[in-house]
């Protein structure tokens, strides 16, 4: 997939393109957001729970017992996963990309990669970003709420803490360094994460 922002970074042409032909802002993807939605994906819990037999050793996840498990970040590939993805690009195009371009533009939000990670008591998620991608995001499929698990945001200016909900997605700038406080439930908290980038 051709990431139209990251290579108009580095190619003045491009960038030219991007921004006076199509009138692409780019700097509106650089500013810090926070979008929240609720949204069912509907995925079998099988779905997580065989990937994980599977694939207990991954890049991401199984060094650490004590860590959370991360699958690999290229669950896009996978037939089961094509319409929750479908649903998500649908989403990101049809309303997020109205509220960051304002107007109508050519090209459109596209998933690069994609896994999900399962949280146990008191596991957390450390301070991270996405530097690759323009925008990231997290679908939370099951937790007990209201038990710990914040995702927290940091923006220039603030910090958002939220307490997610089961069927919520939440939608971020992968600049935006973020991480998720220990969670305290009784079941196993289990969100998809995954990045996005903007192409034709």
């Amino acid at each position: 997939m051709f990431d139209l922002i990251k290579y108009s970074k580095k190619n003045s042409f491009l960038k030219f393109i991007l921004t006076k032909f199509l009138k692409i802002d780019i700097s509106n993807l650089s500013k810090p957001f926070f979008f929240k939605q609720r949204i069912e994906l509907k995925i079998d819990n099988n779905f997580f729970y065989d990937y994980l037999k599977s694939n207990k050793n991954t890049k991401w996840s199984g060094q650490n017992p004590n860590e959370h498990y991360q699958s690999n970040h290229d669950l896009q590939n996978l037939d089961q996963l094509k319409k929750p993805i479908k649903l998500l690009e649908s989403y990101l195009n049809n309303n997020i990309k109205k509220t960051i371009f304002k107007e109508a533009r050519m090209g459109k939000f596209k998933i690069k990669s994609l896994w999900f990670t399962i949280q146990k008591f008191n596991q957390n998620v450390p301070l991270h970003n996405h530097p690759k991608s323009l925008l990231s995001g997290v679908y939370y499929h099951q937790l007990d709420e209201n038990n710990g698990g914040e995702l927290e945001i940091f923006t220039e200016s603030k910090k958002i803490e939220y307490s997610p909900k089961k069927n919520d997605l939440i939608i971020f700038n992968s600049e935006t360094f973020h991480s998720v406080k220990a969670y305290n439930g009784k079941i196993d908290r289990i969100a998809i994460a995954w990045d996005a980038i903007y192409t034709l």
